[in-house]
């Protein structure tokens, strides 16, 4: 069997590359061949000037000679090189197919995981199943992201995106925002399963990977233009000096932390599991400290739909910096680890029945 995967393929995000490599892999066990589909991204929402940002050509130029100007030339060539190196990790891998009207005989095509259902950059199609080569279209961990169903009616998409969801064989969530979306457009009850990383678990991987050869360190794993707020930064500084912890940065450059490392996916990984703690303010480095049991701390910033909705999955919403509960307050109290992946094994269980039924049909 073949399958076609609509996902965020062409991102620059070790998370996002997890998720899918996870699919492919999990797919795989299953006697699956699967791997992304190529297709053009919509960014009409960006504005006329934003988009030259994501369709590289000659306009794109100006955008980039400003980033170098503004960012520096330290954290330019850091993010030259994590390019490659994410380059590299999807041809090895074998994660990317191709253009998707150009593939035949496809079994079905998986849409998800990943924020697919954003509409912040603009309507995709593939997305929503339109034009996709198969009749057998269904969602696994799909997510709106920021998007609520105002957005989607000040956008002008409600029926674009009702007619979508309306057409797949099944849906599949990984956040209660999505889930009442479809709920409220549909009157389908979508099915919640975990991201792909942890339904993989990548437990082969973690225990081939050699220990990270560094002294005791707090690992940063937070995008590029957050956590440079002063007051977060002197914050994190006091604690790691009080425990004697260098500050490490896996995947993201930020000029204040003691070393900057480029990595490929699954090598971070290993980067969470040897860590003393993780300060953290995305989704997938949430999941990677799940995964990986790493004691961590996380800053919420406008993403709680789908990462204060993962907290709460688990039992980890104390896991919170809050103005009443900074990280020293916070890693005092180490996480019940017996508890979190006891729920991690039933929303596994449960994440691959729904996919093992959609893919047997």
């Amino acid at each position: 069997m073949k399958f076609g995967i609509i996902t965020h393929y062409d991102v620059h995000n070790h998370g996002a590359l997890l998720q899918l490599n996870a699919l492919i892999q999990v797919l795989a066990d299953k006697g699956i061949e699967a791997y992304a589909l190529q297709f053009d991204k919509n960014y009409d929402f960006l504005g006329i000037k934003l988009k030259s940002k994501y369709n590289i050509s000659i306009k794109s130029i100006p955008f980039y000679l400003n980033y170098l100007k503004e960012q520096g030339v330290k954290k330019t060539l850091f993010n030259i090189k994590k390019r490659k190196i994410l380059e590299r990790f999807k041809r090895e891998q074998h994660l990317i197919g191709g253009y998707y009207t150009d593939e035949k005989d496809l079994n079905a095509v998986i849409i998800g995981s990943d924020e697919v259902f954003a509409l912040h950059t603009g309507p995709t199609p593939a997305f929503w199943g339109y034009a996709l080569p198969s009749d057998n279209v269904f969602v696994y961990a799909g997510c709106f992201g920021p998007t609520t169903i105002k957005d989607i009616t000040e956008k002008h998409c409600l029926s674009f995106v009702k007619g979508g969801l309306e057409s797949m064989k099944a849906l599949s969530v990984r956040d209660k925002n999505s889930y009442d979306i479809i709920k409220a457009l549909t009157g389908k009850n979508a099915e919640m399963v975990c991201d792909p990383v942890l339904l993989y678990g990548y437990k082969k991987e973690l225990t081939q990977l050699s220990k990270i050869n560094l002294r005791p360190y707090l690992l940063i794993y937070a995008y590029d233009s957050n956590m440079n707020d002063a007051t977060e930064i002197r914050a994190i500084r006091k604690y790691a000096k009080a425990h004697n912890l260098q500050i490490i940065s896996a995947g993201f450059y930020h000029k204040w932390c003691d070393k900057n490392i480029n990595v490929d996916p699954i090598r971070l990984l290993s980067y969470f599991r040897d860590a003393h703690c993780v300060i953290t303010d995305t989704f997938h480095g949430s999941v990677m400290s799940i995964l990986t049991n790493a004691e961590f701390a996380v800053k919420l910033r406008g993403n709680g739909n789908k990462l204060g909705n993962l907290l709460e999955e688990y039992g980890l919403t104390e896991r919170i910096i809050t103005p009443d509960r900074g990280i020293d307050q916070l890693f005092s109290v180490k996480i019940n680890w017996n508890n979190v992946n006891a729920e991690l094994s039933k929303r596994r269980k449960d994440s691959m029945n729904y996919l093992t039924k959609n893919i047997s049909r």
